[in-house]
């Protein structure tokens, strides 16, 4: 495209310009936000000033461009070269950038204010609205209170990944995998979990009102009274598990699920698998827990007041903390675990 095309084409309404190869283009002090120059050639030019606010600019190259003073806030940078651009007193506040992302030099501001998209990232509380996420590594990443409305993560691997608490409304997590993640009280109104896998996922205290669950798999997620599940499902058809005060729980897969203050007084979980579980400060007063493999589970702080432990396997457990008063307790021998005060 030419650049007097470009300018005809703007002026026009036009916003989305992918794959374009411009050479001094002269827009400075323009005002650009929202506007998409995906895998774009951008050489020689000015931005200085322009508003990129909101841009999509992923895998775009900015060659000997000038960016200095240029408002990049919640622009999409993953993948884009700025390695020969100006970047002198630019805004990179809520951008979204990863390991392929060049930068002019090794460390700025964005890394402070911006959102490193990568495995086992810190993003808690990040603004992500409207994010471009689509297929990205986001595997065990710290997602808690995040801002994910309306955001694409068509795709994406969220593998154990914790979003307690964010809100991911009408967002599209379509053929996402969600295995083991913590959705505790998060917001999924009309969200697109289609083909979605939610296997082991928490989704207590979740709200899916109006969510598209066509063909998800939810098989052991767990629920409980607060969640909030659209009319037509039925969650133990779907395998999902029910999490509360006296429930049955026999020879479960719960292993590596997340339990933490969950309230399980009286429950029955004879024979079940928790391996790796986290039952951080859980309720578990008067439960049935004989034969159940509880190897390197955390239970710190959990009540097993009154629990029945008969050949429970609490191989490398640590039980700091726990209330093991009037338990009933028959160890298999060759047992390993910390019991703390």
């Amino acid at each position: 495209m030419h650049i007097d095309e470009f300018w005809q084409e703007y002026k026009n309404g036009r916003k989305s310009f992918c794959n374009l190869d411009l050479v001094d283009l002269q827009a400075a002090n323009r005002n650009f936000a929202g506007i998409n120059f995906w895998r774009s050639k951008l050489s020689n030019s000015s931005f200085k000033r322009t508003n990129l606010a909101g841009a999509d600019l992923r895998h775009t190259r900015f060659h000997q461009v000038d960016l200095r003073d240029a408002n990049l806030r919640g622009a999409n940078l993953r993948g884009a070269d700025l390695s020969t651009a100006q970047i002198d007193n630019a805004i990179f506040t809520a951008v979204i950038y990863d390991g392929a992302t060049q930068f002019p030099q090794a460390k700025g501001p964005w890394q402070d204010v911006g959102s490193h998209i990568k495995p086992e990232a810190n993003l808690a509380g990040a603004d992500l609205r409207r994010a471009q996420l689509d297929g990205v590594d986001l595997v065990a990443a710290d997602l808690r209170n995040a801002q994910l409305q309306s955001s694409s993560l068509f795709g994406t691997s969220l593998v154990q990944s914790n979003l307690a608490g964010a809100d991911l409304t009408q967002a599209n997590i379509a053929e996402a995998d969600l295995t083991g993640s913590n959705l505790k009280e998060s917001i999924l109104i009309e969200v697109d979990l289609s083909f979605a896998q939610l296997q082991k996922a928490n989704l207590m205290g979740a709200n899916l009102t109006g969510a598209n669950l066509h063909e998800a798999n939810f098989q052991g997620a767990l629920y409980d009274d607060t969640t909030q599940l659209p009319d037509s499902f039925e969650p133990q058809s779907a395998g999902m598990l029910w999490i509360g005060p006296g429930a049955c729980l026999w020879y479960a897969d719960l292993s590596q699920a997340n339990l933490a203050g969950a309230n399980l007084e009286n429950a029955v979980l004879i024979g079940s698998n928790l391996t790796k579980a986290d039952l951080w400060g859980a309720n578990l007063t008067n439960a049935d827990i004989s034969e159940a493999n509880l190897s390197r589970a955390n239970l710190w702080g959990a009540n097993l007041a009154g629990t029945r432990l008969d050949n429970v396997i609490l191989n490398q457990t640590d039980l700091t903390g726990v209330e093991l008063k009037d338990t009933i307790t028959n160890f298999p021998d060759h047992e390993s675990f910390a019991v703390g005060e």
